[in-house]
């Protein structure tokens, strides 16, 4: 009996811990609380504005002033922020009165940070814009240390890739610096008097023009492919149209030509659970890792990648979701819809009542319809 009685508790608290590994955000009327997987309510409605869970904390508003709720549904940051920012990479961005902060999810003060912030962190690197004229752009890490002193104008947000380096404006150049700040790449800002915007990175390449001919540098600065197109488009999604003589071609990040009925399916999104979201024309569909249709392809008002084995989809209007053999699993029947998330979405009901379904289509819990 004992060994059973451990047993038990142990499957109980698994199932706890599981129901409350996610908070799901609920509205009735203008106050918004949360429910748990099951559909209970852990927080009743009593919030002005809520955020999605992100690193175990979730951004709340009471009134004009922000702070954060774990998982439990208990404050753990009280509501002191007049901006507060979702945690990413382990920080939070606040905004107090006039001083942008970093925070750690226990609400312990990192740093402060001496200039206005934009955006959030990117490969550790977080934008930052000192005051004054001329509007300068830099870069802190982590813990609020300048990395990158203010001296770009502008600077774009470093990409997610590392593979990709960032740009911004010094003097009459555009430069290419890595996360240290080192500057690997400078072009010139103006081509025969006429200022030129900066292309960015994308797939490891930089589409970089010189003399009468296109081609794509890496980050280390080197030409990945050589200079050999009369023009030539950014890469994206792994390929890259450009034009070799007078006939326009498909190259991959190494330069070779991609057989055209290999690419006749274009994906459109990146691969999720195993198949990727797949255009061809007007029609959409599921393809895997060797560009194989999962079912045909179909004419949608909307698609979408597959999460928790279902993907939305929107036909005549109305939203439902398909299992990985392209049949309706749960048919399409709701006004609005997101997709699948921690095991539950969230939809519209016909009569204007907000909701959330199981993966089965089963309704877990909904708000009174709409008046």
């Amino acid at each position: 009996m004992k060994a059973a009685y451990v047993l038990l508790t142990v499957a109980t608290l698994t199932a706890q811990t599981r129901m409350n590994d996610h908070l799901f955000p609920i509205r009735e009327g203008s106050k918004f609380g949360f429910i748990n997987r099951t559909g209970s309510v852990v927080v009743p409605p009593q919030f002005d504005a809520v955020g999605e869970p992100s690193e175990g904390r979730i951004r709340i508003t009471l009134g004009s002033l922000s702070g954060y709720v774990d998982l439990a549904g208990k404050l753990v940051i009280p509501a002191k922020y007049n901006v507060a920012n979702d945690f990413h990479e382990g920080r939070a961005i606040v905004l107090e009165s006039t001083q942008y902060a970093l925070l750690d999810p226990a609400g312990a003060l990192i740093a402060d940070i001496p200039h206005r912030v934009l955006g959030t962190f990117h490969q550790g690197r977080l934008r930052v814009q000192a005051a004054g004229r001329p509007t300068l752009y830099g870069f802190v890490d982590s813990n609020g240390q300048s990395v990158i002193p203010p001296q770009f104008m502008p600077a774009g947000e470093f990409p997610d890739d590392p593979a990709d380096l960032n740009f911004g404006g010094l003097k009459d150049e555009w430069c290419y610096f890595d996360r240290t700040g080192k500057i690997i790449l400078r072009l010139p800002m103006k081509v025969g008097g006429q200022l030129v915007g900066a292309n960015s990175f994308s797939n490891g390449r930089l589409r970089v023009k010189e003399g009468f001919t296109w081609g794509f540098k890496d980050a280390s600065g080197a030409w990945a492919i050589p200079p050999k197109f009369n023009d030539a488009q950014n890469f994206q999604d792994g390929f890259a149209q450009v034009q070799d003589g007078a006939k326009w071609i498909t190259i991959d990040p190494q330069g070779k030509i991609v057989d055209p009925d290999k690419r006749k399916l274009k994906p459109i999104a990146p691969p999720s659970e195993g198949l990727s979201l797949a255009r061809e024309e007007d029609l959409l569909g599921w393809v895997d890792s060797r560009n194989k249709l999962a079912f045909p392809l179909r004419k949608y008002d909307e698609a979408y990648s597959y999460q928790t084995g279902l993907a939305r989809f929107k036909l005549d209007g109305t939203y439902g979701f398909l299992d990985k053999s392209g049949n309706p699993k749960i048919p399409n029947q709701f006004s609005g819809a997101a997709d699948f998330n921690h095991g539950l979405a969230a939809v519209q009901l016909p009569d204007g009542a907000s909701a959330y379904i199981d993966p089965q289509g089963k309704i877990v819990w909904r708000s009174a319809p709409r008046r």
